[in-house]
């Protein structure tokens, strides 16, 4: 990836699934959570449209959209939502 932002994404996906976690289904868990952040860094990547990229944003759980970095996170919602 060569974005700056979907960069930042990419690598707060992966921090989060480099958390340890207390239980196995948390692990299963943190697996779509991961693939939902790629995702997202994709479709930042990919320059999909900035309305479809605040909606996937939107619809992740609060505690997955958290670990979104600030600089990417408030660009798409801010402006498109």
């Amino acid at each position: 990836m060569k974005n700056k932002l979907a960069l930042q994404v990419a690598k707060a996906a992966e921090n989060y699934r480099a958390t340890e976690r207390s239980f196995p289904e948390a692990e299963k868990i943190a697996q779509q959570d991961y693939e939902d952040l790629m995702s997202i860094a994709v479709m930042i990547e990919n320059c999909e449209e900035a309305k479809k990229i605040a909606r996937a944003m939107h619809q992740l759980d609060t505690a997955v959209r958290d670990v979104i970095p600030d600089e990417p996170y408030y660009y798409f919602t801010e402006l498109y939502v």
